[in-house]
């Protein structure tokens, strides 16, 4: 059985596994016309259909999973400055609903929260609002040629950051938004499909019954 099933699709599985096997049985012993093939098709149909979103729905939540990871933090304790004595304890949420990690420095014992978020989707939101900040420091006639071009070089480093994840994370977003939908569809089909099937069963068992 697929890995990937959720227990509600691996019981509709097993009915429709009993349910075949039956068909057939009766159909074979003449209690079923041929007919009832068409039946058997339309469940094979539907369980084929229920594997292949299943697939595609492991592969798009391994994807999320992925991006989850992708962003690496540079971490270092605001006290002693080290990077090689932190231990990762946890994560906060900000006023903004940023995710960020939590550390403990090992060598100061104390804890504190990285001021940068551990995710690409709160990333993104972050990176956009020190892009603003940048560009208006750097309309600040007072600034210095030297300081300027820093500002620069930043926004331009930022911005390229930034025009390469926000396209990967856009496009996971939507095919994400379409799995959630296409799962609340698919509950539904599997519930009313596993129904039917059942009602078949009482069926056949009835007519098993009736031929003795």
């Amino acid at each position: 059985m697929n890995k990937h099933f959720k227990n509600n699709e691996r019981e509709l599985v097993k009915v429709a596994t009993f349910f075949k096997k039956q068909s057939k049985k009766l159909i074979e012993e003449g209690k079923l016309g041929e007919e009832h093939k068409k039946v058997e098709e339309a469940v094979d149909k539907f369980v084929e259909q229920m594997e292949n979103h299943a697939n595609s729905r492991a592969f798009i939540l391994e994807q999320r999973e992925y991006l989850k990871k992708l962003v690496k933090d540079d971490a270092e304790c605001p006290k002693c400055h080290s990077k090689d004595m932190l231990k990762l304890v946890g994560t906060e949420t900000n006023e903004k609903g940023w995710k960020s990690n939590r550390y403990k420095c090992r060598k100061c014992n104390i804890e504190f929260t990285w001021n940068r978020p551990n995710n690409p989707w709160d990333m993104i939101k972050y990176i956009q609002e020190v892009l603003e900040m940048l560009r208006s420091k750097y309309k600040d006639e007072t600034l210095s040629e030297t300081e300027r071009e820093y500002a620069l070089a930043n926004i331009e480093n930022m911005q390229a950051n930034l025009d390469k994840l926000k396209p990967v994370i856009d496009a996971h977003n939507a095919e994400y938004e379409a799995l959630q939908n296409r799962d609340v569809e698919m509950e539904k089909l599997i519930h009313e499909f596993k129904n039917s099937l059942l009602i078949e069963k009482i069926k056949m068992d009835t007519w098993e019954n009736k031929k003795k």
